[in-house]
């Protein structure tokens, strides 16, 4: 059970990274969608700061750094899918406005990439330790 949870995390920890990398290399040509104070290109730069501090949060092997793992990948998740499918105005808070109706291969690796972390930092925080067993006399 150990080894798996430890290979779980491993993989959310590629995962994120993976997604990172990506969202480091889309971030230039997205600065020029801008809102008053902060660009779309910053808004991805973020995104992959937290996916690697995330990432490399998962080095303590808790539970608690698998669930922070989940709940990272699952709002990058929800915010690509949303904004794939609506329109969402965050003007008003000066964010830019994020809407973008098309795949493409670089979002389509992002959002498998997000998928696959939620899916394994899930498993990872619910997999249970095992008891130590007792000594026998």
């Amino acid at each position: 059970m150990r080894a798996l949870r430890i290979a779980l995390l491993i993989i959310t920890a590629i995962a994120l990274l993976v997604n990172a990398v990506i969202h480091f290399q889309l971030a230039g040509p997205f600065d020029a969608i801008t809102g008053t104070l902060v660009s779309q290109g910053t808004l991805f730069r973020i995104q992959a700061a937290v996916n690697i501090a995330a990432a490399l949060l998962l080095i303590t092997r808790t539970r608690w750094a698998a669930a922070l793992a989940a709940l990272v990948a699952a709002g990058g998740l929800a915010l690509v899918v949303i904004t794939t499918l609506v329109p969402l105005d965050l003007s008003p808070i000066g964010l830019p406005f994020l809407f973008e109706p098309i795949w493409y291969a670089d979002k389509v690796i992002a959002a498998v990439a997000q998928a696959i972390a939620l899916a394994a930092a899930i498993t990872a925080a619910l997999l249970r330790r095992r008891p130590a067993s007792p000594v026998q006399p």
